[in-house]
Formats: structure tokens, C-alpha cells, sequence
């Protein structure tokens, strides 16, 4: 059907036809071909719907579906007047039944009518995104906005899992090792398969973060999760200017509730080991600016971005990391932090946390880097004896769908018994733990570590033997 222009959007009859054809002459090849026509609507023409709905439907409930009975299922549809009548239907059904010789292609066709009618979605959004171009009350932040949600959404529409065969994935998996081996033999074995976090003890769990990981940091407030954030960017990000010969890369930093230069205060105290609260007040002495001053030269030529906009959703966030991974190829992001993203208000907040998590681990995936993002804890904990007070996972606000997408889920512990308080100095440090609570891919654990409040630092508590590099990997069974 053309619009009021005469134009007709795209689409191919025919490949409908073979499709529907195929699956007549082999029900055997439906699996394969639902999973590349996801709904009925895919189709252009609303008989072939019809049909392919009546397919689905036989198919759901362990029926056969040839031609007849396919017939049969549009008719107790009510549908079967938009299909021409049932004598027109049984005809057609009929022919384009008998048209194709073999079901050998059915996975092409599938492919042709799923592209056509992408491109009749596209042409469909460019006109909506048109309009609100063209309408003096939209901003051009709504316009980019929804231009770049319609994008994604239509380009996740594009792909479709696909089922291997154990031998395939062992083959898959020999020459990942045959690569990750030559690689490492190129550097002497010294270096880790993922970025490092700058804490050894800590790349002994994880064996360095890696592209498509969605990393979660959990504490209630006060904790110290900026804090620990910020030192693990600082360490990419100083690893990266280090270690990559093409002058690219570095970290992209998202902060919803501090400023950008708040955070690089932090940064350059933590560094210096300067007093951020004599610094905040430019009361530090002659040392002390010295070492501020070196740890500016230090800091002034690493890749470290920090975007400090308050009012972020999702779709900007994308937006912002594709251009910075375009520009900079950029080898982390970091989002301080998960509960501050905004999302569709009409939404419960469940639901827009789950579609925030999902999110940001489709990014991950998409951008290829690791995504590291805090998340506050709730209140739970608090209500908890002290010696009950140790986070876990169903702690996290909203934890549902953060636990389920996360790869590695860190939790900050900060030990508050009279003996841990009696054996350092409490006004200057915290002890505290960083509990690997979950870890898709490898072991999880406590790392025991102080917490500098005056600079903001985290620092390993302890040497441990056995376990201070990415070779000595814990041995207790992931969960």
C-alpha cells in the first residue's frame, strides 16, 4: 500500500511467499526461521500476518502446520475476511505451497523479509523524528535523543542468538586460548588478559576486567564507593597512558552527583596524599604543594574524562560513549552512580532500574569495554546487628535485575568492632573489605583493605602470599 505521496515503503511479496512456501514443504525449518521473524507485523502484506500468526499459533500448541490447517486457524481468528475469503485462502495457500521446490532457503527469505521490514521502521522513525525537528517546542536534545533510542532499538531488532554445537565452542575456545597464550608470550607473561584495577590482590580475582563486563560497586552511602571508583579510574587510566603505543584510549567517567572538579580534587589528593579537607580550604602547607603540583604534572596528560551532567538518562549516556569511543577509543566507562540514571518516570522504579542495568550491560557489550558503575545499598543493612551488618547481594536497592546482569558484583564493608577500631588509627583510616560477592567468571572472596579518609585512598591492607597477581588466582568456587 503506498502513502498519500505515492510512495511505497519496502517490502518483498515474494520473499514472504517463499518463506510461508518453505515452511508448508518442511514445518522442520520454522525453529530457525522464528527466530529470524520475531511477530507476525514483520510481514508487509496483512494476509501473509494472518497466516504466519495461524503457523505460530499451530505450531504453540503441537499441531501440524500445513496448508489446511493453517486455513482453519486464520478462520477461527475471525481474520479469515482479510485474507480474501476462505476459498481465495485455501487457493493461495495451496499454490504458494506447491511454488517452492525445496525448504533450502528459508532462513535467506526470512532474512530478506526481516531486512524490508527494518528499513520500512526506519523510514517510519525518520518521518516521527522529522516532525518533532520541524516542531518549534521540541528542543533539538529531544530530537537527538529520540533519534539515537529509535537506532539502537532497530538495530537490536538486527541480530538474533545463534545455537552452536560443543564442538564448535570447544574449537572456539582452543584458539581463544592459542591467541590469549601468544599474547601473553609476548609480554614476557607479565600481563593481564583484562585492564587492571591497579590493586593486584584484587586483578587476582577478576584476572582484569573485560570488554562487554558490567561491574557493580555496592555500599550505602558514606561508604566510600566514589572513592574507590575514582582510584580504580585514576589506575586504568594511568595504566592505559602507559601502556598503549597509539596515544589513544584512557576512561570516560559519568558523575551524576559530584561536579567534575570535585572529582579531580579527589583525584589529585588521593594521589598526592594531601588532606582533602585542607585542600577544599587551600590551607596545605609548602610539602603539601609541592606534591599537588607533581601529581598535576602526573595527571595532565592521562586519558581521564569526566562528564558531570546531573540529569542523565540512558540513551544519553550511549549517545555520549559512542562518541567518545569513536573519538578516543576509550577503554572503560564508569557511572557514579546506577540509581541516579533517569529513566521513563511512568515506569515503576523496578522496572526502570532493570531497563538502566540492562542497559548499561548492552553498552558494554556494544562498546566492547568494561562498564563499572556503583550502586547504593538499602537501608537493610543499617537495621542489621553489628555483627550481622556484612552487605550481600539482595542488599542492592532494587537488586533483582542489577545482581542478574552484573559479571562482578564488589561490595564495600566497613569494619566498625572494637578490635578492628583498636588496632589502627581510627580518625585517620577505615578498615574495611572488599567483598567479591559475585564473579560470573572466576572465584569470590574478602580482600581486606584500609580506607585513607583525609585523601580518599583505598590501599590493600596486607601483602597476602599467594595472592598478588592475576598467576595466583583464588581457588574457591564461583558463584
Amino acid at each position: 500500500m503506498a502513502d498519500k505521496e505515492g510512495f511505497i515503503p519496502p517490502h518483498s511479496i515474494e520473499a514472504e511467499q517463499a518463506v510461508l512456501g518453505a515452511i508448508f514443504v518442511d514445518p522442520g525449518c520454522l525453529p530457525e526461521v522464528s527466530l529470524i521473524l520475531k511477530r507476525p507485523e514483520v510481514f508487509w502484506r496483512a494476509s501473509h500476518q494472518h497466516i504466519f500468526r495461524a503457523i505460530m499459533q499451530l505450531s504453540s500448541e503441537g499441531h501440524e502446520a500445513d496448508w489446511v490447517s493453517v486455513a482453519e486457524q486464520v478462520k477461527k481468528a475471525g481474520a479469515i475476511d482479510e485474507c480474501g475469503g476462505s476459498d481465495a485462502l485455501h487457493h493461495y495457500l495451496e499454490e504458494i505451497s506447491h511454488r517452492l521446490p525445496s525448504a533450502y532457503g528459508a532462513e535467506r527469505y526470512a532474512g530478506i523479509v526481516r531486512d524490508r521490514s527494518l528499513m520500512r521502521e526506519i523510514v517510519l522513525r525518520a518521518g516521527d523524528v522529522r516532525a518533532m525537528a520541524l516542531d518549534e517546542t521540541r528542543t533539538p536534545k529531544d530530537v537527538i535523543e529520540k533519534l539515537e533510542r529509535d537506532v539502537f532499538e532497530i538495530a537490536a531488532q538486527r541480530y538474533h542468538g545463534e545455537t552452536h554445537t560443543i564442538q564448535q565452542l570447544i574449537q572456539q575456545v582452543m584458539e581463544q586460548q592459542a591467541k590469549l597464550r601468544e599474547w601473553r608470550n609476548s609480554h614476557d607473561g607479565n600481563m593481564l588478559p583484562g585492564l587492571t584495577s591497579g590493586y593486584p590482590v584484587l586483578d587476582g580475582y577478576t584476572t582484569g576486567w573485560k570488554a562487554g563486563e558490567l561491574v557493580v560497586i555496592g555500599a550505602r552511602p558514606g561508604q566510600g564507593k566514589t572513592s574507590l571508583m575514582l582510584n580504580l579510574a585514576e589506575n586504568i587510566a594511568w595504566d592505559r597512558h602507559q601502556n598503549r603505543e597509539d596515544g589513544k584510549g584512557g576512561v570516560l567517567v559519568f558523575s551524576l552527583e559530584m561536579t567534575a572538579t570535585e572529582l579531580v580534587q579527589r583525584i589529585l589528593c588521593s594521589r598526592a596524599e594531601v588532606d582533602l579537607k585542607r585542600v577544599k580550604l587551600a590551607a596545605y602547607s609548602r610539602e603539601e604543594e609541592i606534591a599537588l603540583k607533581q601529581a598535576m604534572h602526573d595527571m595532565a596528560h592521562v586519558p581521564l574524562f569526566v562528564d558531570d551532567s546531573f540529569t542523565l538518562n540512558l540513551s544519553e549516556i550511549r549517545s555520549k560513549a559512542r562518541r567518545m569511543k569513536e573519538r578516543h577509543d576509550i577503554d572503560a566507562i564508569f557511572v557514579d552512580y546506577l540509581q541516579l540514571v533517569k529513566d521513563n518516570d511512568r515506569l515503576d522504579r523496578h522496572l526502570q532500574i532493570g531497563n538502566i542495568s540492562r542497559g548499561l550491560k548492552a553498552l558494554a557489550r556494544e562498546l566492547k569495554v568494561p562498564v563499572i558503575t556503583a550502586a547504593q545499598l538499602n537501608r537493610g543493612v543499617e537495621q542489621r546487628s553489628s555483627r550481622e551488618k556484612r552487605p550481600m547481594l539482595s542488599d542492592l536497592r532494587e537488586s533483582g535485575s542489577i545482581e542478574q546482569d552484573a559479571d562482578q558484583v564488589i561490595l564495600i564493608y566497613r569494619k566498625e568492632d572494637e578490635e578492628t577500631m583498636a588496632s589502627i588509627n581510627s580518625e585517620e583510616l577505615s578498615a574495611v573489605e572488599l567483598l567479591i560477592a559475585k564473579n560470573r567468571n572466576g572465584p569470590t572472596g574478602d580482600i581486606p583493605f584500609h580506607f585513607h579518609k583525609r585523601t580518599t585512598k583505598f590501599v590493600p591492607a596486607e601483602h597476602r602470599p599467594g595472592f598478588s597477581d592475576f598467576r595466583n588466582v583464588p581457588t574457591n568456587q564461583a558463584r
